[in-house]
């Protein structure tokens, strides 16, 4: 486990030289620039939004085209080469700047707008004939109608459930020179055609509105039927169209690797670019600050002759350790890199603290693994993430994520196989040596010991930090007496030890005498170690979270137990019950192994974070910057070996 070490430097070069400084640095990569900031006036913070602002506006267009291209290869049921590729920075380069995506990009805006205006279309013919649709058996000309002289004509609609008390009621009033005639209904909707004489008009217009009738006029020329197939017809010819134009944007996908290539480019020009917003200026010279690996300070030196001659200044010394600008690479064996991605997720360490990641390793396997605790899920998990590895390459941290569950599956290989389970005992196995349905005292123990195992651990990795950096006398008062104090209660509680009892209170003693020995004043200082002392109390709730191990793994354990008790049941039932049952097996199993890695992620992250990391680690260090980045599908071979 290891924080990078690191160098600091402050170089002073001339403005002219900046764009092939920065394009030989981009090669070299593992530079971090610091964000320089000046209140005099004769020295700017430089600016340089208009290029950031043109890139992202290339960005959002290859964004865009991917997207419009994607979509249509899906649409389409095309496979789409999703390949995961390497490439230098230096064909990235060349290939992104010989990419004509301008024009590419001019003639799929074009076919976009032209799908957008179909679709507008066809959609309008739709809707046309969508309000025609329940009119479609009048037979007669209703401009005609609506325009006569002699009879009141009227088209609209009311609800179902009162078309016959209107007609009712008409008969009651007497209306007998009115007429309504439903043509049409849908979704409880009557569509009605209602004629009155003019005499009549009134009393007819004021009865429908009592039973909740809405006017609808329908614009139409000529019979409504003829006027639909002529919609129709119009509306396939849009289809056809649109079905042209979407097969011009599938052509499109052979440039879709491309696409991929230019938006990898334009991230790291911008990566380039935005590297300028660090630095500072005066009218001829440029002032840089930033931190490299102190491992590539002469490959660093070299790249500054390539790209400046003579013409700089610069001054490297190693970093301060105590520095909080200081950035932070991790660097571990691909045992334990898989456990940075747990780490950072809390957060990255500073650079005067150790890198917990082999801690995490040991410990959070365990956790995780001792929580799914059946073997069938981890041989499952394990072979489908093997598979995925034969089958395909994945970006980075996609990568990394798979290898740390490939640790945490074969984690739950080992418990499956302790706990004598698989697929929750589906099958009597000869092994297993904890049952779960039974051994409740053991699995409680079991956590208890593995739970104080990993909080004095994680005790002992803060009296290392306190080794590491001469203060011996530290280590004693801030660790020697915790654990004095917590295992001799431990033992006490346990055998009744006089022994322990006394080196616990000797442990207390030392805890409200040293701990608060930074403090000004004696009252100040016996104060803060009263308050070091209640806040042990704080280790019981500790020592109780890691029954979350036992919790998680009896429930699913019985979850899978329960499953299978249904199989049995089916199974005796027949092809049909067999048939069932295998279903109902796959599928809550399947259902039940993702809840169960869930849990045990989550759950052993709270585990690491909140029992373990309170004990020794704060966090709070800033992320390494390089000037290289990857994208989803292209990954940038780095200079140097740090990858």
């Amino acid at each position: 486990m290891a924080i990078v070490k690191m160098n600091k430097f402050n170089l002073l070069a001339f403005k002219s030289d900046i764009s092939d400084l920065l394009d030989i640095l981009q090669g070299f990569n593992y530079v971090h620039f610091n964000d320089l900031k000046s209140d005099d006036e004769s020295i700017d913070e430089v600016s340089n939004s208009k290029a950031l602002s043109d890139i992202d506006s290339k960005i959002d267009r290859v964004n865009y085209a991917t997207d419009l291209v994607r979509r249509a290869m899906s649409k389409a049921d095309v496979d789409i080469d999703d390949d995961f590729a390497e490439y230098s920075l230096e064909d990235v380069i060349k290939q992104g700047e010989n990419f004509d995506f301008d024009l590419i990009y001019d003639k799929l805006r074009k076919l976009a707008y032209e799908k957008e205006e179909l679709n507008g279309e066809k959609n309008d013919l739709a809707n046309k004939i969508k309000t025609l649709r329940p009119w479609q058996d009048i037979g007669v000309n209703l401009n005609d109608l609506y325009e006569s002289e002699r009879v009141f004509v009227e088209t609209g609609t009311i609800a179902s459930q009162f078309y016959e008390d209107l007609r009712k009621t008409m008969v009651q009033k007497s209306l007998d020179e009115s007429l309504v005639m439903k043509v049409y209904e849908e979704d409880k909707t009557a569509y009605l055609i209602c004629l009155s004489t003019k005499e009549e008009e009134n009393d007819f217009v004021e009865l429908l509105r009592e039973y909740g009738y809405s006017r609808v006029r329908v614009n139409s020329k000529g019979f409504i039927k003829d006027q639909i197939l002529d919609l129709s017809e119009a509306y396939k010819l849009k289809e056809k169209d649109l079905g042209n134009v979407e097969k011009k944007i599938l052509d499109f996908g052979r440039y879709l690797k491309d696409f991929n290539i230019y938006q990898a480019y334009l991230l790291n020009m911008r990566k380039k670019e935005e590297s300028n917003e660090f630095f500072l200026a005066t009218d001829q010279m440029n002032l840089i600050e930033g931190y490299i690996p102190s491992d590539y300070n002469d490959q660093f030196v070299a790249d500054l002759d390539e790209a400046l001659g003579e013409s700089y200044i610069v001054d490297i010394n190693e970093a301060d350790k105590d520095d909080s600008d200081v950035p932070i690479i991790l660097k571990n064996n691909k045992l334990v890199d898989p456990y940075e991605e747990v780490v950072k997720t809390y957060s990255l360490p500073k650079y005067n603290e150790l890198d917990p990641s082999s801690v995490v390793a040991v410990f959070y396997t365990i956790f995780t693994g001792f929580m799914i605790g059946d073997l069938g899920y981890g041989l499952l998990a394990v072979i489908g993430i093997l598979a995925l590895f034969k089958l395909k390459k994945f970006p980075k941290e996609t990568e990394k994520m798979l290898r740390l569950f490939l640790r945490i599956s074969v984690s739950a290989c080992v418990f499956g196989f302790i706990f004598g389970s698989v697929f929750g005992g589906i099958v009597d196995v000869p092994f297993g040596w904890i049952d779960t349905q039974s051994d409740i005292g053991t699995l409680i123990t079991l956590s208890l010991v593995i739970g104080g195992i990993a909080l004095f651990a994680a005790l002992g990795v803060k009296g290392y930090m306190h080794f590491r950096d001469g203060k011996p006398l530290d280590a004693f008062y801030d660790v020697g007496f915790i654990y004095m104090t917590v295992g001799g209660a431990i033992v006490f509680f346990l055998k009744g030890s006089n022994i322990a009892k006394w080196i616990m209170v000797i442990g207390i003693v030392g805890i409200f005498l040293f701990a608060g020995r930074a403090a000004k004043g004696i009252g100040a200082r016996l104060g803060s170690g009263a308050y070091e002392v209640y806040g042990l109390t704080s280790w019981i709730g500790d020592f109780v979270s890691f029954l979350r191990l036992m919790a998680l793994v009896l429930s699913g354990g019985f979850v899978a137990y329960s499953v299978n008790i249904i199989v049995q049941m089916l199974a005796g039932a027949g092809i049909g019950g067999i048939i069932g049952g295998v279903l109902i097996f796959v599928v809550f199993q399947l259902f039940n192994m993702f809840l169960s890695y869930l849990s045990a992620y989550v759950h052993g992250l709270r585990l690491i974070y909140v029992e373990m990391f309170n004990k020794f680690y704060e966090g709070g260090g800033v992320k390494f910057r390089e000037m290289v980045e990857d994208t989803k599908f292209v990954k940038i071979i780095r200079g140097g070996d740090n990858e």
